[in-house]
């Protein structure tokens, strides 16, 4: 039996697209308001979208995947700074924490995007030892 290691990522992918759809299933009230295609198409183009801009784990791919769900497909365009952070070369789980604390800024006050870039900062500064 020959297995290629294509077809050994498409089944991990596979697989980790169904384990977040059961998550997101079970704590995003509205996710289960959309038929599964739909929810498929999301999480395929959030998969997607996290990979261009180095996030690759499943940690990297959820938490991108929240933050487009919770603000939407162009939730970038808010701030040049996460912009900034998220095409930048610093590593997967620094722009992880950053995003996260910026994401999560912005969903306590929507309104005041000053105040998320300086937590995005804040995490940077804290996570600095976590390397460059």
């Amino acid at each position: 039996m020959d297995i290629r290691s294509e077809k050994i990522e498409e089944l991990v992918r596979a697989a980790f697209l169904a384990k977040l759809d059961a998550a997101f299933t079970r704590d995003l009230q509205d996710y289960v308001l959309m038929d599964q295609a739909e929810r498929h198409r999301f999480l395929t183009l959030a998969m997607a979208m996290a990979g261009a801009r180095g996030l690759v784990s499943e940690q990297g791919i959820a938490s991108y995947a929240l933050a487009l769900w919770y603000l939407g497909v162009d939730f970038e365009d808010k701030s040049v700074e996460l912009k900034a952070l998220l095409a930048g070369p610093l590593p997967e789980v620094r722009k992880i924490h950053a995003m996260n604390k910026w994401v999560e800024t912005v969903i306590g006050d929507p309104e005041n995007i000053a105040t998320a870039d300086q937590a995005l900062f804040m995490a940077l500064k804290l996570s600095e030892p976590w390397g460059r």
